[in-house]
């Protein structure tokens, strides 16, 4: 009964995907401003040590840094965007899904009934 996966499924695969990638962007951004507290207070102490190319060279690795900081952020909130689009998206086919099953069971009971009503004139004029 292999064939294409039913479309909650894929729904709730690509949530799960959004919530890892979500959380590995978080971890990024984490660790990018980490990266840039550690060398700010690098770049504080060779401002003591008094060496200008050494300032000018952190300065530059500050401003890459919070450049990627920024850049992550940005991710994360569009990772987070796409999240929440799924989590609705999974929602509405729940509801859909549970609309469907229940006109199916109505269906599938008019069917019966139907089935009864044409089935059972034949049997009695067979009696």
């Amino acid at each position: 009964m292999s064939g294409p996966r039913p479309a909650k499924c894929q729904v709730l695969d690509l949530q799960a995907t959004l919530l890892a990638s979500n959380e590995a962007f978080k971890k990024q951004a984490e660790s990018a401003s980490d990266a840039a507290k550690k060398y700010m207070e690098e770049n504080d102490l060779l401002k003591k040590l008094g060496g200008r190319d050494s300032e000018v060279k952190v300065q530059e690795e500050n401003r890459s840094l919070k450049a990627d900081l920024k850049r992550l952020k940005d991710e994360l909130a569009v990772n987070k965007q796409k999240l929440e689009k799924a989590e609705n998206e999974a929602l509405a086919m729940r509801k859909q899904s549970k609309g469907l099953t229940k006109e199916y069971d109505r269906l599938l009971e008019e069917h019966a009934k139907l089935q009864a009503a044409i089935d059972g004139p034949s049997d009695k004029k067979e009696e």
